[in-house]
């Protein structure tokens, strides 16, 4: 151990910490929410398809893959925006992976001088026979995950929207009089 790590911190000195761990995991859970409303409208004539476990994947390129066959097989293979939601859902396994190490690992100690929280992996899976991986957060890097999170949801909804019908007018001006007040109704009229 460093002479400025601290393996009990005083929770003031970990608060910026526990701060973005919280936005990021809130961040994650409505990327997690945007991706199974995604699912749900490339197969819209089943819905909450996306809500049940047998069509929740992991963030991995496996997990990528079994959407994008998703996507042809109700959608069909001319859909243009299958590539953008590859690449989305490909830029979000790193972020995915790192809120699983936060979450699942152990935050060892705190260092002052670095203000970084040591977190200690467990066993890998993948690789067994290595030793449990240990890394260094600060609270700005995991500030980035939970940002990334909210700009890979922004753009997976701004998709997910597209696949939507558009609105005629007529039912724009509808949803817009079903919105006003009666007194802004009887003012117009």
């Amino acid at each position: 151990m460093d002479r400025d790590d601290v393996a009990f911190p005083d929770p003031n000195d970990i608060a910026p910490h526990a701060t973005a761990f919280a936005r990021m995991m809130f961040a994650h859970a409505a990327f997690e929410r945007e991706v199974r409303l995604l699912i749900d409208a490339i197969n819209p004539k089943r819905p909450g398809f996306g809500e049940r476990p047998e069509n929740q994947w992991t963030a991995s390129e496996s997990g990528t893959g079994k959407i994008i066959i998703l996507i042809k097989h109700h959608r069909g293979s001319g859909l243009p925006q299958t590539e953008q939601i590859k690449n989305l859902l490909n830029e979000a396994i790193h972020p995915c992976r790192d809120r699983s190490f936060l979450a699942h690992g152990t935050w060892s100690c705190f260092n002052r001088r670095t203000l970084t929280v040591e977190v200690r992996g467990g066993i890998r899976r993948e690789e067994p026979g290595l030793p449990p991986e240990n890394r260094k957060f600060s609270a700005s890097d995991i500030e980035r995950i939970a940002d990334r999170f909210k700009d890979i949801e922004a753009e997976l909804c701004k998709i997910r929207r597209s696949f939507e019908p558009k609105m005629t007018e007529a039912e724009v001006r509808s949803a817009s009089s079903f919105l006003r007040s009666p007194e802004q109704t009887a003012r117009q009229q």
